[in-house]
């Protein structure tokens, strides 16, 4: 998952830690019954016409064919489906895969036409248990994936193939006040793919650490949560050149603030900070991303969001050598769109999407922006 996607999943949690409480003090009274239910599923279709623009380098790719702009063509293809198993004395489990294809037909470039393909996958699995009114835990394992069939040179960045998975563990506590404490430990692991003309992806492969401390406080239609987060990062494919200490390790604080507002419409206004150091000094950096929601209906039963985050990133050090971060639009992008929904049939959404980004490559300091519109189709079938 990327930033730019937590920070969307943060008002979900919000709006799940208003009736933690009243769960488990339900959980703690109700009899055993077991249930099994899709509480989600979805199937969308749709086409992109897309802009990249940027004449940068990238490790994956030639650099022969780079050019300043070129346009694409996407259609693409997801499967979203939420299932849960509960028993009220023994917990609740819930998967959730979200995948699908996306495949581009660009023009512009110079030497060829690039038909990229690019199959995602996550695959999450939770369990969580209320132990008291007040008190409860859950733990987690993630597995997510990509694959990048023809990829293309600049400006049309796409992430290069990974393999990853997540395991997590952690408890929420309501204290005084009714202030509602939580905390999380983390592990997650990324395996780049690298295709034989490009081996050095492979640098990109870490192992990360993760522990997130937060506090949320519910105000009735609004709510408030604070966190700070301490990440390490191992990089055993890097060298630092220093051969007491050869292998890079990154150390990263993070900390923000988001405030959620849900009534006629639903508003979330956040506030984040990153400061990362390393043993070696090419990957320094300090961060700051701040970010907007906004969702609401409109006449002729039309839903109406709109997501902007504008991110300010510096390194602290010069260098000519690449920086090598994972390139997706995670730690280091600015992103903004605006969507209307309408239904169309019983089980049946349409979605007109504009949007923008710039985002930072796989090499670090290096960017590109990408603006577009999309058509989706949004299917439930009947079940």
């Amino acid at each position: 998952m990327t930033a730019s996607q937590r920070r969307l999943a943060y008002a979900a949690k919000l709006v799940r830690a208003v009736s933690l409480g009243a769960i488990w003090g339900a959980a703690a009274a109700a009899p055993a019954e077991s249930q099994f239910a899709i509480d989600e599923l979805v199937i969308t279709g749709g086409a992109s016409a897309e802009g990249y623009q940027g004449n940068l380098p990238a490790v994956g790719v030639p650099l022969r064919d780079s050019v300043e702009f070129v346009s694409a063509a996407t259609g693409e293809v997801t499967l979203l489906a939420d299932a849960s198993y509960g028993a009220a004395r023994n917990g609740a489990f819930r998967v959730i895969f979200d995948g699908g294809l996306r495949h581009f037909s660009a023009r512009g470039f110079q030497l060829r036409d690039y038909s990229p393909r690019e199959w995602v996958g996550t695959l999450d699995a939770t369990y969580s248990r209320g132990i008291t009114d007040g008190f409860g835990i859950a733990a987690g394992l993630q597995l997510r994936g990509r694959q990048i069939d023809d990829r293309p040179p600049m400006p049309l960045f796409l992430q290069p193939g990974f393999r990853a998975g997540r395991f997590s563990a952690g408890f929420d506590a309501r204290g005084p006040r009714g202030v509602l404490y939580d905390f999380e430990v983390a592990a997650d692991g990324s395996d780049f793919l690298a295709p034989e003309f490009a081996p050095q992806i492979r640098l990109l492969n870490r192992n990360v650490y993760r522990a997130e401390a937060g506090a949320t406080l519910n105000g009735g239609s609004s709510v408030l949560r604070v966190f700070v987060a301490g990440e390490r990062s191992e990089y055993p494919k890097q060298v630092t050149f220093d051969p007491t200490d050869p292998r890079r390790l990154d150390a990263t604080v993070h900390t923000g603030a988001f405030w959620t507002y849900q009534g006629t419409y639903i508003l979330q206004l956040g506030l984040e900070g990153r400061a990362n150091r390393s043993n070696s000094n090419r990957p320094e950096y300090d961060a700051i991303t701040l970010s907007g929601l906004v969702s609401a209906s409109l006449p002729r039963d039309i839903a109406f969001s709109a997501y902007a985050a504008l991110t300010a990133k510096q390194y602290l050090h010069d260098t000519s050598f690449a920086r090598l971060l994972p390139g997706d639009e995670a730690n280091s992008a600015s992103l903004a769109y605006v969507s209307l929904t309408r239904s169309l049939a019983f089980n049946l959404d349409g979605t007109v999407r504009a949007g923008w980004s710039r985002a930072e490559t796989e090499i670090g300091g290096a960017y590109y922006q990408r603006f577009g519109g999309s058509f989706l189709l949004h299917f439930r079938p009947g079940l």
